[in-house]
């Protein structure tokens, strides 16, 4: 006799009936708690395949399976299954039971199956293939009658390789996607009690990227990348470090004047326009305290909305610079937004205290109307009045920021460490080539390192600081220039070190070709659009074509009362005019300002679109770039070569230069408002009106009809624009072809006097008409 099991082995060894039993690998054991997260996860996603167990017998060391997390159709699947193998069980033991005689040759595992047992077992394999493929077919006809097709084409998965394990911080870096965002849709998926540093495996892994709309993968080798450490825990390795300390506010509130003041030189006179045209980032030793602080001159223009926004994420304190005499203004507003987005404790300062018509006292009740908890009110912010000019109050604002730093308890991470940064500012020097200011987070930074921020790489070959001055090492909270990048890097990515050249070619290949599928995904999409859009429209002009074979007109189909004709009614929308723009800067911010300010600006008729933007004067591939799209290019902060000049006056391209940003965004908007088509006023100059109709006999007999008017207003002259109106509505718009006084000809007819005038063919006048002689004229249209 044969118990259920031992026919399990046979069948399985003989290869006739393969299906994966539950169970796990020793890759997928996890605690109980992730286990059970897991089912529910694919048992949303319809994942086909089998759950993994759920609790375990200790004693035993065996996984209990059950059916907990087993859809419906799978469990009927697996009982049938079980009912064919427990049927196929008994003829074996009922035909084993008819030869007692025969003995069992060694093991029952290993001996060889006799013809009868493999008869018995073809037979089972038959019965099963044919419930199997039964049971498929019920299922299909079950799936096809209650989903129906969609309509609409689904968006295509986007591959992705994904390393054996990673933690949240760096999944979150690999989909692009806030760490903050993340764990919120980890938690909405059930994934209690998560962090930034919590580890993934593969799999786990796999199953939130597709919730994003991704194909992931498992590759180790395609998957290397750089991500941040996470969060050092032993309080020996850690050292205090100076606060990074952000200057923001409004445009011309006084915020440079106040750095100027603290490091005794004179940054605003170099400022075009009296304002920060990017971020500047220097160490002071305060004059009082003698303690490091190291600072970050944010803009405060509406156009450097990301540059501040960055500014507060890389900060531990923010002071926001009011002006006594302006009180809060809109980027006041935006800078209060971005220090409470990014959890960064202020520090306000009220600017200009020695103006006579300043009144610190009304910013102080504004700022509290903002949600900003003043002390004046009982709040913890503190509030100091200053003045960037005089000196006053300079001494508490300096308090004020070491103070909060000690209260914060700022440290950082020195030795046995990899050396983490910021990417503040990126440029190319004359003489040196890509440089980038450079804000070390934790770890020092030598010369020679290897450092890989975005898509490129750089060897530290020299380190100055705001002074000039060369550096060997730099620590936490210090900005140095950085020499020796391949390429310029973007303001505001995080650098990391590699460990040498290799290894960040390595990962620089797999973030470019990682950046290449999201780009082709997105091509993808936008062409599934487009073609959907064309597909739409051929229908609706073929029902309009229809619908005029049957007789029936636009206005007709007007006055049908119905859904299913006011799709064919929507006119189709006019073509945007696209303008093109190449931008050219000084460094890597002010071009990403820029482009953020222009990029999209105007409305459905005509539209800007930053073609390129770039680092360094223009240059002969700018003007051919220029040439074929017909692009403007704009020169900011920068000496265009003339040659340059030359060769773009030659080809007919415009080389606009700029200092200020937004006399640039002006010019932009007005080349906008100068491809608008302007509107067309009708002003009215003189009337008339028609008193009888007369018919006239002329030349070969022709009749011909006269309108008897007198004028009403104004003087109606020959050959003049006129329009008839009639019972309020115009009926003929044309040119007078004769004007008479009694019987003469005449060149005009003043106010009060008879006339009688002619419009050529037309001659459906009618007693009672109004005939206004009208001027149009173009009136300008604005953005």
């Amino acid at each position: 006799m044969y118990s259920i099991k031992t026919v399990r082995s046979i069948i399985g060894t003989t290869g006739w009936l393969k299906r994966p039993f539950l169970g796990c690998n020793s890759a997928s054991i996890r605690t109980a708690a992730d286990l059970a997260m897991l089912n529910k996860l694919r048992s949303k996603k319809r994942i086909n395949r089998n759950p993994l167990p759920i609790t375990a017998d200790i004693q035993k060391g065996q996984p209990e399976t059950g059916n907990k997390g087993i859809t419906p159709h799978t469990q009927s699947k697996i009982a049938s299954e079980n009912k064919v193998v427990r049927s196929g069980a008994k003829q074996v033991e009922a035909k084993a039971q008819k030869k007692p005689h025969s003995k069992p040759q060694g093991n029952s595992r290993s001996r060889k199956i006799s013809k009868e047992e493999e008869k018995a077992l073809r037979e089972i394999s038959t019965e099963f293939e044919t419930h199997r493929t039964e049971a498929s077919k019920s299922s299909s006809k079950k799936k096809r009658s209650v989903h129906k097709p969609k309509a609409a084409v689904e968006r295509p998965k986007i591959p992705l390789t994904l390393p054996s394990f990673l933690t949240v911080s760096n999944l979150s870096t690999i989909l692009r996607v806030r760490n903050e965002d993340l764990l919120t849709k980890l938690k909405e998926l059930g994934f209690e009690n998560m962090t930034y540093n919590y580890i993934l495996d593969s799999e786990t892994a796999a199953l939130i990227a597709d919730e994003y709309g991704f194909e992931a993968t498992t590759n180790d080798s395609t998957s290397v990348d750089l991500f941040e450490q996470p969060e050092c825990t032993d309080q020996k390795l850690l050292v205090p470090r100076a606060p990074v300390v952000t200057i923001m506010g409004h445009v011309d509130h006084g915020k440079t004047t106040i750095l100027d003041y603290l490091r005794k030189s004179s940054i605003v006179n170099g400022e075009f326009g009296g304002i920060t045209q990017h971020i500047g980032a220097f160490s002071v030793k305060t004059p009082k305290t003698k303690k490091m602080i190291t600072f970050l001159d944010t803009p405060g223009h509406a156009a450097f909305l990301k540059m501040r926004q960055r500014g507060a994420d890389v900060t531990d304190i923010v002071v926001l610079v009011v002006a006594a005499d302006d009180s809060v203004m809109p980027q006041t507003k935006e800078a209060i937004k971005h220090a409470k987005n990014s959890g960064v404790p202020i520090i306000v300062a009220i600017n200009k205290c020695d103006k006579p018509d300043a009144n610190p006292d009304k910013v102080v009740a504004d700022l509290a109307g903002h949600d900003i908890d003043v002390e004046d009110y009982g709040g913890d912010t503190q509030v100091v009045r200053v003045s960037g000019k005089t000196g006053l109050g300079m001494e508490d604002l300096e308090e004020s920021i070491i103070t909060l730093s000690e209260v914060l308890d700022l440290k950082a991470q020195e030795s046995k460490t990899l050396c983490e940064g910021w990417v503040i500012e990126s440029e190319m020097k004359k003489g040196l080539g890509n440089t980038a200011t450079f804000l070390v987070r934790r770890g020092i930074l030598e010369r020679g390192k290897i450092i890989v921020a975005g898509n490129t790489w750089c060897k530290v070959k020299i380190m100055k600081d705001e002074h000039g001055k060369v550096l060997k090492k730099a620590g936490p909270s210090t900005p140095v220039e950085v020499i020796g990048w391949k390429d310029l890097p973007e303001a505001g990515q995080l650098a990391l070190e590699a460990k040498d050249e290799a290894f960040a070619k390595k990962v620089i290949l797999n973030r470019m070709a990682r950046e290449e599928k999201f780009k082709e995904a997105q091509d993808i999409e936008k062409i599934n659009e487009m073609r959907l859009s064309e597909l739409r429209e051929a229908n609706k002009r073929q029902k309009l074509e229809e619908l005029a074979k049957n007789g029936l007109s636009l206005e007709d189909i007007r006055k049908l009362d119905s859904e299913e004709y006011k799709d064919l009614l929507e006119e189709t929308k006019q073509e945007c005019e696209i303008v093109p723009f190449i931008i050219r800067a000084d460094v890597s911010g002010s071009s990403e300002a820029i482009a953020e300010s222009i990029d999209g600006l105007g409305n459905e008729e005509v539209k800007s679109k930053v073609l390129y933007q770039e680092v360094g004067p223009p240059t002969e591939t700018d003007i051919e770039r220029a040439e074929t799209s017909g692009a403007i290019i704009f020169a900011f902060n920068l000496k265009t070569p003339k040659d340059i000049i030359l060769k773009a006056e030659r080809r007919g391209v415009h080389i606009k230069s700029h200092n200020v940003i937004y006399h640039l965004i002006e010019e932009v908007t007005q080349e906008l408002q100068s491809r608008l088509k302007p509107d067309i006023k009708v002003e009215v100059l003189a009337s008339a009106k028609v008193r009888a109709v007369f018919s006239i006999t002329g030349k070969n007999k022709k009749e011909f009809k006269i309108a008897g008017c007198k004028v009403s207003q104004g003087i109606i002259k020959r050959n003049a624009q006129v329009q008839v109106v009639r019972n309020g509505q115009m009926v003929y718009r044309g040119n007078i072809d004769a004007l008479k006084h009694e019987r003469d000809d005449v060149a005009e007819v003043k106010k009060g006097m008879d006339c009688g005038l002619s419009l050529g063919r037309w001659q459906n006048f009618k007693e009672g008409d109004d005939i206004e002689v009208y001027e149009e004229k173009e009136v300008p249209r604005y953005l």
